[in-house]
């Protein structure tokens, strides 16, 4: 036991730093921040190879913030036409903008698909999806704007290899209950009008580089940008100051012997209260904010920590005008993300995403 304890600091170390932090770093961070025992950077070393081993601790991933490059993204829920579903999926993986998807039941049963878009022709993913429903490819559709995306910490203090999470559901279910009117300011700041800044096809090549290889060295990203290396170090640098690259973040493995539950709501009051308890969870999971009142919460759960949830969100329905439940079938796909950064003309300065070619698609596909 005492050696998952280790690996519970180790963990908790990296989940505060960034998925990029050095086992150096993580040793002094043990040490002079969380005052435990400091664990030598060579036995770190080995602690997160046997992690990754056993699947525990997956590679890190770079979170950025493409609105201020002009790239928007949101969610789309098909509701799909059961002897349609195969045709439906082949249309799904041809078009690059739907990168990441995963099966979905719920208020809409069939896809949930996550999706980029231009942020000057925001309207393009709806007449996209419109044009899926005209030609008989689905059934109904539902759009998700992401303005902002919040993911929250993972309590591995709370966290058991053997025996699975560790939760005080009574006190979390009495603090909502508790909650009152002036419960309203949010814990993180929402702008779905963000500041595109100036930017060219090199930052666009650095940040699909860093998508596909977090681990990129300076030197390979010169030599493939044919920039000076200092001027890769300038260009990563002003990204990081005006927003766009946000860290590095670690997946974890046993999110896969989780039940996956994506959740829509539009809250009407005690807003700010809820989402602090949402986040008080020790459990992986990210807010997704669309407006100050619009919001998705999604989270994996042990199927005996979601019968505690939902009997705890039961006593916020009140604080509802609307809410609905979408599930994730265990299928896991492979974000495409990085291919989308092939949708900008490096020789236009800008994003040219062929609307019109999906849209022949979906009629090829359709008729």
């Amino acid at each position: 036991m005492k050696r998952w304890s280790d690996d519970q600091k180790i963990l908790t170390a990296l989940e505060r730093l960034g998925g990029n932090a050095s086992a150096q770093e993580l040793s002094d961070y043990i040490a002079n921040t969380m005052k435990e025992k400091r664990i030598p950077a060579r036995t770190i070393r080995y602690r997160l190879s046997t992690l990754m081993e056993r699947g525990i601790l997956l590679p890190s991933f770079l979170e950025t913030d493409e609105r201020k490059v002009g790239l928007g993204e949101g969610i789309l829920l098909f509701q799909e036409i059961p002897e349609r579903t195969r045709t439906l999926e082949s249309v799904i993986r041809e078009i690059p903008i739907f990168h990441w998807y995963v099966p979905t039941h719920g208020r809409y049963d069939g896809y949930l698909v996550h999706t980029a878009y231009d942020i000057v022709m925001p309207d393009r993913i709806e007449m996209l999806a419109k044009k899926m429903q005209k030609h008989g490819l689905i059934n109904q559709y539902f759009f998700f704007d992401i303005a902002s995306h919040h993911s929250k910490r993972i309590d591995f203090n709370l966290y058991n290899p053997t025996k699975g999470w560790s939760c005080n559901w009574d006190v979390w279910k009495e603090e909502l209950m508790s909650l009152s009117e002036k419960d309203q300011k949010l814990p993180f700041e929402i702008s779905s009008m963000k500041e595109v800044i100036e930017y060219d096809s090199k930052d666009i090549l650095i940040l699909r580089i860093l998508k596909d290889s977090p681990d990129a060295s300076m030197t390979s990203l010169a030599g493939i940008t044919k920039l000076p290396l200092a001027t890769v170090r300038d260009r990563i640098q002003r990204l990081r100051t005006r927003g766009v690259i946000r860290g590095y973040t670690r997946a974890y493995g046993f999110s896969g012997d989780l039940v996956w539950v994506s959740i829509f709501m539009r809250m009407r009051s005690k807003i700010g209260g809820i989402l602090q308890r949402f986040q008080n969870l020790p459990f992986p999971g990210i807010i997704l904010a669309e407006d100050p009142q619009s919001f998705c919460l999604r989270m994996g759960f042990t199927t005996s920590d979601l019968k505690q949830f939902m009997e705890g969100f039961n006593a916020i329905r009140p604080q509802m005008e609307s809410y609905f439940f979408q599930f994730h079938l265990p299928d896991r796909v492979e974000s495409k993300y990085r291919e989308v950064f092939n949708l900008f003309d490096s020789e236009l300065g800008k994003w040219a995403i062929p609307f019109d070619r999906f849209e022949e698609l979906v009629e090829r596909y359709g008729n």
